[in-house]
């Protein structure tokens, strides 16, 4: 299965977005530097909001590898 995204927005505008919906977010391991990328393909670096477990209306920003192991162990 192919995967494919992008971002073309800035942190600030992704908080926002989220602040609209009630949702606050944090920066566990700090504030990432995004840039502006068209194509975020499967393996790339990105960054993604993750739930904080106990806690309702909050999510951490993170980055992380854009892809999650298939049975066969690749992504």
């Amino acid at each position: 299965m192919c995967n494919d995204y992008r971002l073309t927005v800035d942190v600030a505008s992704i908080v926002e977005d989220f602040a609209d919906l009630k949702i606050r977010i944090r920066f566990g391991e700090g504030a990432p530097n995004i840039e502006a990328r068209e194509d975020i393909k499967i393996t790339d670096v990105a960054p993604i909001i993750r739930t904080i477990e106990g806690v309702r209306g909050e999510g951490d920003m993170v980055q992380r590898r854009w892809s999650w192991p298939g049975p066969n162990k690749r992504p």
